[in-house]
């Protein structure tokens, strides 16, 4: 895989001079700027997903606010961070709505928050913080709401409804992905099982094509979003012989259109496979930690960002080699990556372990300063 005039290839041609002025002149070569966690900070709420807003250079994290018992600390809502002091700005009360995932559509400034336990999509304006819309899907599909992804130039999010599965001998709810029409917020349609379980999402805005993870057997599906059928499903993990994919392994996935690769994120795995979109099959598994949970690829360099919740880092793969590059530690258990097109700088938000969900009330808190944290990543 070639990127033409790529960003490394003339990092690569300057040490390269630099290397020959040095040993003319009898100086050191300069080292290469190499990613580095810049800084960190507590934010104290249950953070899980973030997402980064170029119009005002902002991070935005789901707070949710819950207590290892389930019953609310403090408020849930959208904590609204500066991009490089990472200081806190303000807070997005979301009153019904405990967020947990988010997607913000950065031409209309709306931000979609999703309740996964409530089955809800809250829209808030980002100038005003006010709440525009509330959504939810009266039909019998699953409400266990997971992902969203915006695409801005039709307007569109769509959000992944896990479901699908087997408990006690009955079959639940059908997993689905929902279609939310940003310029009315309501939802105009739902693709009903385009997969098993749908977790992860990925979207090719250029060809109108949302992939989608099948949690329960490590497949994925390729939706033509404009006709909302499925065209082809594939494997996301390497299989040999008579192997069978292991299920609950891929959760997220990450697209990398330049090169016509879509990531799948293996969480048992602890890794990624490599799938050439072409072809829809995997060329290569890179192991990257453990607990691999979801990633983003770098707009810049086109490295990919894997946050390894297990291990507490984030690891880099080089987009040319394939090899990973970087291990970072970034908090206790690294959740969901953001990216700054502009800058570069890389977001991770931390989730805290709590004191477990078996642990008697009365049970202290663990003190985590690494835990419920979001940290920067300058590349």
């Amino acid at each position: 895989m070639f990127r033409h005039a790529s960003q490394r290839g003339l990092r690569l041609r300057h040490t390269f001079a630099l290397s020959l002025l040095a040993a003319a002149i009898g100086t050191a070569t300069p080292a290469l700027a190499a990613p580095e966690v810049a800084r960190s900070v507590k934010v104290d709420e249950r953070v899980y997903e973030i997402a980064f807003n170029p119009a005002n250079q902002a991070v935005y994290a789901a707070v949710t606010g819950l207590g290892n018992d389930s019953e609310q600390s403090v408020s849930p809502g959208i904590v609204v961070l500066d991009a490089n002091t990472l200081e806190q700005k303000t807070k997005i009360e979301t009153g019904e709505i405990t967020p947990f995932g988010l997607g913000i559509n950065a031409q209309t400034q709306k931000i979609y928050a999703v309740d996964t336990r409530k089955g809800l999509v809250g829209v808030y304006d980002l100038k005003t913080g006010k709440e525009v819309a509330v959504i939810e899907n009266s039909g019998n599909e699953s409400n266990h709401l997971r992902q969203a992804v915006v695409d801005e130039g039709t307007n569109k999010i769509y959000i992944s409804a896990f479901g699908g599965i087997e408990r006690d001998g009955k079959k639940g709810p059908a997993s689905a992905v929902w279609v939310i029409d940003g310029a009315t917020d309501t939802l105009e349609s739902v693709i009903v099982s385009p997969v098993q379980s749908a977790a992860g999402l990925a979207l090719d805005a250029g060809k109108q094509r949302l992939y989608v993870a099948d949690l329960s057997n490590s497949k994925i599906a390729e939706v033509d979003i404009k006709t909302q059928n499925v065209l082809r499903t594939f494997d996301s993990v390497s299989l040999e012989g008579d192997a069978k994919a292991q299920p609950f392994d891929t959760i997220n996935l990450a697209i990398d259109t330049k090169n016509n690769v879509l990531y799948a994120i293996n969480q048992k795995s602890g890794g990624v496979s490599l799938i050439d979109l072409k072809s829809g099959k995997v060329t290569k598994t890179v192991k990257t930690g453990d607990g691999a949970l979801s990633a983003r690829v770098h707009p810049q360099s086109s490295d990919l960002y894997v946050a390894n919740r297990n291990d507490g880092t984030v690891s880099v793969v080089d987009a040319d080699t394939h090899y990973v590059t970087a291990h970072l530690f970034t908090g206790v258990r690294p959740q969901t990556l953001a990216i700054d097109p502009k800058t570069g700088q890389v977001y991770v938000s931390n989730k805290a372990k709590g004191k477990g969900r078996q642990a008697p009330k009365d049970a202290p808190v663990p003190v985590e300063a690494a835990g419920n944290t979001v940290t920067l990543i300058t590349p």
